[in-house]
């Protein structure tokens, strides 16, 4: 078994796994930029779209493996290469020349601790031009510890690929999250990844608070990809935010 810290073992597999349906969602916001950061792209599954419409985009991601996947994609696109950079930095440190008129933030805000928060936005807010807009997702709601559970069974030709979660509550708001990712050959187990990740829980005020504290207005807040409006008790929270 491999233990990975974060996604360093387990990069191949986020796309198997990830059936989040936000990329309609974050196109509409992107085909009316001009320019566009994307903050832990990942594997590219919000940019490369974006970039097959013509848009440039500018995409953020600390690690290593994850830009790794994410140029595999771009191999044999020659027709991208112009219209996206990546580059290696976190939210809280990153430094570029440019500014921005759209900051998509997408499955990054719960694993920023909440020590380094404020200096996020606020580095988030130096990357924004005026009245620049700021789109990020976040989970709330009670988490609880919970055993290792299978939660995902993906079968592709002759593999099948099972993903477990368990969670573990600490104090000051932290979640200790440990996946296993399994991978069968014609039944056969070929890999195993144990991967511990940190998350850190919030709540819908506090996030206001963070907002107002770093020169944000919110513009809108949604409760799916839908543009459902949230409503306290739901568990997702998407938000559109301006530089004040």
């Amino acid at each position: 078994m491999v233990v990975d810290k974060g996604y360093e073992k387990s990069a191949h597999l986020y796309d198997i796994f990830d059936n989040k349906d936000n990329i309609t969602f974050f196109l509409k916001y992107g085909e009316e930029a001009e320019t566009i950061l994307d903050i832990g792209a990942g594997t590219g599954r919000i940019a490369i779209p974006l970039a097959e419409r013509g848009v440039k985009i500018v995409c953020i991601e600390p690690s290593p493996s994850m830009r790794k996947e994410f140029l595999k994609k771009l191999q044999n696109r020659p027709e991208l290469e112009d219209r996206i950079t990546l580059v290696a930095g976190d939210v809280q440190t990153f430094r570029l020349a440019e500014i921005f008129s759209v900051v998509f933030l997408s499955g990054s805000f719960d694993h920023i601790p909440n020590r380094d928060r404020i200096i996020s936005f606020q580095n988030i807010n130096r990357h924004l031009k005026p009245n620049g807009k700021l789109i990020f997702d976040i989970h709330i709601g009670n988490m609880k510890d919970s055993p290792l559970l299978l939660v995902d069974t993906v079968k592709r030709k002759n593999y099948e690929y099972k993903r477990f979660i368990g969670t573990k509550i600490l104090p000051d708001n932290m979640i200790d999250v440990l996946l296993v990712f399994e991978t069968y050959k014609q039944g056969k187990l070929i890999e195993k990844i144990e991967q511990r990740s940190s998350a850190f829980t919030t709540t819908q005020t506090k996030v206001h608070q963070l907002l107002e504290e770093t020169n944000f207005i919110i513009q809108k807040e949604y409760s799916d990809y839908h543009y459902s409006p949230f409503y306290k008790g739901d568990s997702l929270l998407i938000i559109e935010a301006i530089k004040n």
